[in-house]
């Protein structure tokens, strides 16, 4: 069975990264699939999804793919699949229980949520864009490989 690990990836965290490879060993493939949408209007999709596959590109059976409209939609259109979801803490797991309540009504599409390795539990993608804006350093933060770009675009500020 294939999986789908959908979401903004504005950017693409070490976080996040942890997540797709964890799913790569529980799945014979995984699609990263990076959003259209994200309501921050920072970084455009094809940029977005040009990190991604970098950040990714070693992992054998990842593929990324970016998608419009809703993830239900996409995953429906996609076959027999799961949907990943990361969580970081509690907070996380209630936002992402009622999403896949949602998603399964939606499509009839199962989720498995994987917690958060402790080591990227403070990650996000918000503070990644804050820490850059304020020229901090991101490299605890981001895959090596795309450091310098997600600088260029989320450091205007600095």
């Amino acid at each position: 069975m294939k999986a789908i690990f959908a979401g903004t990836f504005d950017p693409f965290t070490l976080g996040h990264r942890n997540i797709v490879e964890r799913a790569a060993r529980l799945f014979d493939g995984v699609i990263v699939a990076v959003a259209e949408e994200t309501g921050k209007n920072t970084a455009p999709l094809s940029v977005r999804t040009e990190i991604v596959k970098a950040a990714v590109a070693e992992i054998a059976n990842v593929t990324v793919e970016s998608f419009c409209g809703l993830l239900s939609d996409y995953a429906a259109k996609k076959g027999d699949c799961a949907l990943i979801r990361g969580v970081r803490n509690s907070n996380d797991l209630e936002y992402e229980r009622d999403l896949t309540a949602v998603y399964k009504s939606l499509c009839g599409v199962e989720s498995v949520v994987l917690i958060t390795d402790p080591a990227y539990g403070h990650v996000s993608s918000t503070v990644v864009r804050t820490v850059a804006a304020l020229g901090g350093d991101i490299s605890g933060y981001v895959v090596p490989s795309t450091a310098k770009q997600i600088i260029d675009i989320y450091g205007k500020n600095r």
